[in-house]
């Protein structure tokens, strides 16, 4: 919440039953650390681990699957089910994210993503193309062969796939048996995305924070959508009124609804989080190599860092030193 939103409460946060959910989840997360450090969350699922910790109930448990939500971008039951340990170390790395420094900590990057993938593409933008059309990646020894839709062929000293692993492995000719086990490990769940101007399931503007979650409770079954008010970008004029809706739980006129897609997300489960820890792998030999935000935690920051792993692998000067 912002400092903002906090003012437009005013006494309203400090009730005594808010106070007492917002000390339970910190409580309970502080608890389910505990556990973690000791190694009890082995194989357990974070439904499991939620129930074992009666502090997550509740108010803070709503809060707690709600903020994991955002950092996932998947539904409560997937991550009922998912192994509690990923996201308690998650939590644990990024620790500003379910914390009071969230108010203060967390900033939007002027200009977004835009910024430093400009920056990145500076050297060579003229020899970036966006209508390839690949179809296969052959490894052979001359090299690598990269074939396209239109039946052209460019061959390269190596291949980096900056991709999602199940689009890496369907574009290898010929994988071999560990990029079978650990990038067929993987499955993406294509969740709808609305960007509309209705605002009738929301409160008033100045508690429409960046992030906004909208949850039914029904017959013990949680659902909450992740609702980002793109006014809070740095880019957005202030009279914009657009909020893009993940997962949306409630009505949506049709005539304020100005995009309709759907959003292809990574599914953590315990066949894909076992081989995170394993992934370096793929990259010891080449000439294909890999990278994405599959390598850690789903964030740009993993993105990022897997790349500088495969640079340095690659001999660039700059780089951390690949595992």
């Amino acid at each position: 919440m912002s400092a903002r939103g906090a003012l437009f409460q005013g006494l309203e946060l400090l009730r005594p039953a808010n106070l007492q959910s917002l000390a339970k989840l910190f409580i309970g997360l502080q608890r389910a650390q505990l556990r973690l450090a000791a190694g009890q969350m082995k194989d357990v699922t974070l439904g499991r681990c939620l129930e074992d910790l009666p502090e997550f109930s509740g108010d803070a448990k709503i809060v707690f699957l709600s903020a994991l939500c955002l950092l996932s971008s998947m539904t409560v039951p997937d991550l009922l089910a998912a192994p509690a340990e990923f996201f308690l170390r998650k939590l644990k790395t990024h620790h500003d994210v379910i914390s009071p420094k969230a108010v203060y900590s967390v900033r939007c990057v002027r200009d977004g993503t835009r910024r430093y993938v400009n920056a990145l593409a500076a050297r060579y933008r003229r020899q970036i193309r966006f209508d390839a059309r690949i179809k296969t990646v052959e490894r052979g020894a001359k090299g690598v062969f990269v074939l396209m839709e239109n039946g052209a062929k460019e061959r390269f000293d190596a291949v980096v796939l900056a991709c999602n692993p199940d689009q890496a492995l369907a574009l290898l000719a010929a994988p071999t048996p560990l990029e079978k086990e650990l990038l067929g490990a993987w499955r993406y769940n294509e969740g709808p995305v609305v960007v509309h101007r209705d605002h009738g399931s929301f409160p008033p503007r100045a508690l429409i924070e960046a992030y906004t979650f909208l949850y039914t409770l029904r017959d013990g079954r949680l659902e909450t959508s992740v609702n980002g008010a793109l006014w809070h970008e740095p880019q957005a004029s202030k009279d914009c009124d657009y909020i893009s809706a993940q997962y949306p739980n409630y009505p949506i006129r049709k005539d304020l609804i100005d995009l309709e897609t759907r959003l292809r997300t990574p599914a953590f489960d315990f066949k894909s989080v076992a081989t995170i820890p394993r992934l370096p792998e793929l990259n010891r030999q080449g000439p294909a190599f890999f990278c994405g935000s599959y390598f850690g935690f789903g964030l740009h920051e993993d993105a990022v860092t897997s790349a500088l792993a495969v640079a340095a692998r690659l001999g660039c000067a700059t780089g951390p030193r690949a595992a």
